[in-house]
């Protein structure tokens, strides 16, 4: 893809350590640690960054590999990252020479969203390959409350990063403005920032969609969003995108989980899709995305999941050909989320019971009660073993508490 044509967050993502800001100690400690196999393999072979989104994460061992002048491999939130995919595609990384004798640096992105049936067995499977591992492993974090980091934090040098100051982003975000010769009042500078609450990649791309969206007058309304901005963020960037690399790309980088990306596209897809010829066309890939979604769920065939991707970037995303891009303000599914949410509670319980199986090597349908309901019973007794029995089973802490209750 041709630079120009690139998401602002990427475009811009600095290669070399000198063009962060923010975390700077953090960042050099890291770098110690990884020079430090040049020498020796340390006792930990493993970090772990933990900190808020947008905090330089990612991008600083980007810049470090290239610092250093070393083989990056990275594994993100978007690869399918079980039991079985960990145990031999990041474990041959880890474990195996390069062929030019350069040290290998690993990036496993986002640990803390491994969840699920998809990526049950990945936590262990992790421990495993840095127990091997022959080059440094790092690994990021969003939530270090998570209790999938619980284990990993044992084997792991830890680096916390801290929400990037407000004087930084503005240095970055008027270097872009330069670069990209745009213009941009202070104002409109000053409430992007203000909006990102320190997180520097939201805020390149608030800049970004402020310049393309043509407004001559400052954003009408701050941006509201969680920690992970996930759906105002990933809508924004799917329907601004111009190719469909661009759109894959905004899918592939989001944390928003395939049947509530369907629901929310569902529900707003009107809002930039004005012509009835384009709305006829988003609708009818958003429906082929959504039968993909099913068959990949039914029959656990995952690689089906580049044509789920492919329906909702080539397709819907490329029915916008006539009406321009604007700001808008997204709604939340009503009914079709409610309904989602029944059956997410539904596929809990299976988890749940799945695991139990496994440690107890109990049938599922005998486990509920001979198992769950003394669970349940202890949990009442003392809330605290709550913990101790989600991180036993491999399970959220939500899981168990819906049982609970019942």
């Amino acid at each position: 893809m041709n630079k120009e044509n690139l998401p602002w967050s990427e475009k811009h993502r600095p290669r070399k350590l000198d063009a962060l800001v923010g975390n700077r100690k953090t960042i050099e400690k890291l770098r110690e640690w990884v020079e430090s196999w040049k020498s020796e393999i340390p006792v930990k072979r493993a970090s772990l960054l933990v900190g808020p989104p947008g905090t330089g994460k990612t991008a600083s061992v980007g810049a470090l590999a290239n610092d250093l002048d070393m083989e990056l491999v990275e594994f993100n939130s978007s690869d399918k990252r079980n039991k079985d995919s960990i145990e031999t595609l990041v474990w041959r990384a880890a474990s195996q020479q390069t062929l030019d004798g350069r040290f290998r640096l690993i990036l496993l992105d986002e640990v803390d969203g491994l969840s699920g049936t998809s990526d049950r067995g990945g936590v262990g499977a992790i421990l495993k390959v840095v127990k091997d591992t022959v080059h440094p492993i790092v690994m990021t974090a969003n939530d270090p409350d998570s209790p999938r980091l619980k284990d990993l934090m044992k084997v792991c040098q830890i680096f916390n990063y801290d929400l990037i100051e407000n004087d930084d982003i503005k240095r970055i975000l008027k270097k872009i403005v330069s670069e990209n010769k745009v213009e941009v009042s202070s104002e409109a500078l000053d409430e992007i920032i203000e909006s990102s609450r320190g997180d520097v990649r939201a805020a390149i791309s608030d800049l970004e969609s402020y310049v393309r969206s043509g407004s001559a007058s400052l954003i009408s309304e701050p941006i509201i969003r969680d920690s992970k901005r996930e759906t105002e963020e990933t809508l924004r960037h799917l329907f601004a995108s111009v190719n469909p690399k661009m759109a894959r790309k905004a899918l592939n980088e989001s944390e928003l989980n395939h049947d509530s990306l369907v629901l929310w596209l569902e529900e707003n897809l009107h809002l930039h899709l004005l012509d009835s010829i384009e709305l006829h066309e988003g609708l009818e890939q958003l429906s082929l995305a959504d039968v993909t979604l099913g068959r990949i769920m039914i029959n656990q065939n995952w690689k089906l999941l580049s044509y789920f991707f492919d329906f909702l970037s080539l397709g819907v995303a490329m029915s916008r050909s006539k009406t321009p891009f604007r700001r808008v303000k997204y709604s939340q599914p009503s009914w079709p989320l409610l309904i989602w949410q029944g059956n997410r509670k539904r596929d809990k319980q299976i988890d749940v019971l799945e695991s139990l199986s496994v440690v107890t090597g109990v049938s599922k349908r005998r486990v509920r009660q001979t198992h769950l309901d003394t669970i349940n019973e202890i949990v009442k007794i003392k809330p605290k073993s709550l913990s101790v029995f989600a991180s036993w089973l491999n399970v959220e802490r939500s899981n168990l508490v819906q049982k609970s209750s019942r």
